[in-house]
């Protein structure tokens, strides 16, 4: 796959909202994404805790959780360290599951293509500025 193609495939959503498609990792055939079983299946996120939990429940992504409300009451979904990447990052993996639930995977994943992100951005910073404008610009209309 070239590395500068994005692909469609809803099964490039990882469990927690993340979109493989776009993701350097991927597309550069390091890693085979989030929902592979191979030795390159999400290289990067080894200790997931939400995959486990959304194959176990049965659930496509978080979006389909009926155990929480929001993903935001889910010790699995925001463990610490991902709190503070997130604060640095000015990114918020809630965001694409609040989208997928609202509008669906393929709005979801046409709006990730054409912003070219694994994972939303809430702000333009000095670490995302390249990702264009603000969510709020696109997701709120």
């Amino acid at each position: 796959m070239n590395d500068k193609q994005i692909n469609k495939d809803e099964n490039l959503i990882a469990h927690c909202g993340l979109y493989c498609g776009a993701c350097p990792s991927f597309t550069s055939g390091k890693c085979d994404g989030c929902r592979g079983n191979s030795a390159k299946s999400a290289i990067v996120y080894k200790q997931c805790k939400v995959k486990p939990c959304c194959v176990e429940n049965g659930f496509f992504t978080c979006a389909d959780c009926t155990i929480y409300a929001s993903t935001k009451e889910c010790k699995k979904y925001h463990p610490l360290l991902l709190k503070v990447a997130s604060w640095v990052e000015s990114s918020d993996r809630s965001k694409a599951i609040e989208m997928i639930k609202t509008k669906g995977v393929t709005e979801f994943l046409t709006f990730m293509k054409d912003k070219n992100w694994v994972i939303f951005k809430t702000k333009d910073t000095f670490f995302n500025k390249r990702y264009g404008k603000k969510l709020n610009e696109k997701y709120n209309q």
